[in-house]
């Protein structure tokens, strides 16, 4: 026997699973192919799923871009903000049953340079649809032991 759910007080705070309940709800009076329409058509800007980490003095990004041609991909270094940008296009099917999850439209990440890093010597390489910019870390120069002389 499953417990019966609390009643809510009147103003309160409604529970996840009821705000879920409406969101199907309201899905379920639109007819299917509009609502696949309006999630594709959007074309709103989009944010790929990326790693960071560092190793050996060197913090790497890889970012997933599928899908995207070397030109399609600008990196720039604005401060200490490293800018991963650019757009994904595609020619879509004009049925009207199409389905995509994939996002279209402009596409951005900004990671801010880890302390010490060289802008100069930032690399990128782009296979399989993955990005992967190494930004080296300058070496900080230790203090040197210096001999001072007692007058």
């Amino acid at each position: 026997m499953t417990p019966s759910p609390r009643p809510r007080r009147r103003g309160g705070p409604i529970p996840f699973p009821e705000q879920m309940e409406k969101v199907f709800d309201r899905f379920s009076r639109v007819p299917r192919r509009h609502i696949w329409r309006q999630l594709w058509m959007r074309g709103e800007e989009w944010s790929p799923d990326i790693d960071v980490f560092e190793m050996d003095s060197t913090t790497t990004v890889r970012v997933d871009l599928p899908g995207l041609k070397r030109d399609d991909i600008e990196i720039s270094v604005e401060g200490n903000t490293l800018l991963i940008e650019g757009r994904r296009e595609e020619e879509r099917p004009k049925e009207e049953d199409y389905y995509s999850e994939r996002p279209l439209g402009r596409f951005s990440r900004t990671i801010q340079l880890p302390e010490g890093a060289s802008p100069d010597a930032i690399e990128a390489e782009y296979h399989d649809g993955v990005l992967e910019v190494r930004i080296p870390h300058v070496a900080a120069e230790l203090p040197r032991a210096v001999k001072v002389p007692v007058r």
